[in-house]
């Protein structure tokens, strides 16, 4: 089976207001429940793990069972603390998980965040799927951007070739096993370093493939990004 986990434990006051931003509203309902939508229409992902402060844990729930079972609700599994890092959240999510249902009945985890309420699902089936072959697999944006090196943030060092250049997307996929391992390798204080989520993947040697990503598929930080997300709510209603 996969797990989906669901990244809603940060704070994100960038785009204003006095909630974080994976709870504000999209066209009626909270961003969470539009992150959430395609893995719960998906036919590879079991269960949705969400890592999220209790503060708001009631909040989800409540959007979650309104008006009776949904398919979110019916593959909802739990909620996990989140910690003091985006990875440390993932790893208390990993373990969470794996005390639920048995860390052997796991096959794959993909992990996103809730303040991407884009993902499609076509997305979501091709990162499972590539676990067949593969320990890992994300989606990815060519750079269409010239891209320069600098140590010194001052001056231009080197010129990249920007066709061997990608921006990483999520969700981002894993076998559950190999991935559990390469986050507790990095305990108690490497993890506190890691930046994204395939990073331990590719520290600890597994083979992460790369799929077309979405332009759409964005994450959203500031006032503008909440703009643009309410535009395209609102363009597809």
């Amino acid at each position: 089976m996969n797990i989906a986990i669901i990244l809603a434990g940060g704070t994100g006051t960038r785009v204003g207001g006095d909630i974080p931003k994976q709870f504000v509203e999209l066209s009626g309902q909270m961003m969470i429940m539009h992150s959430m939508k395609a893995f719960a229409e998906s036919e590879y992902v079991s269960n949705i793990q969400i890592v999220a402060d209790e503060a708001f844990r009631e909040f989800i729930e409540d959007a979650m069972f309104e008006g009776g079972d949904n398919p979110i609700s019916e593959k909802f599994l739990g909620f996990s603390d989140p910690g003091e890092n985006r990875q440390m959240s993932i790893y208390n999510a990993l373990v969470d998980i794996g005390k639920t249902l048995g860390e052997s009945s796991i096959d794959g985890v993909i992990i996103h965040d809730a303040a991407r309420p884009f993902v499609s699902l076509e997305t979501v089936n091709e990162c499972l799927l590539a676990l067949d072959e593969h320990d890992g697999a994300m989606p990815v944006l060519p750079m269409n951007d010239t891209v320069y090196f600098s140590r010194s943030g001052v001056q231009v060092e080197e010129l990249l070739n920007r066709n061997n250049i990608y921006a990483g997307q999520a969700p981002e996929a894993f076998l559950y096993a190999k991935y559990l391992k390469a986050n507790k390798d990095l305990l108690p204080d490497k993890i506190l370093l890691i930046k994204g989520s395939t990073e331990p993947a590719i520290m600890a040697g597994m083979d992460v493939a790369m799929i077309p990503g979405d332009q759409r598929n964005f994450k959203v930080t500031t006032a503008q990004d909440l703009a643009r997300a309410r535009q395209l709510i609102d363009a597809t209603d």
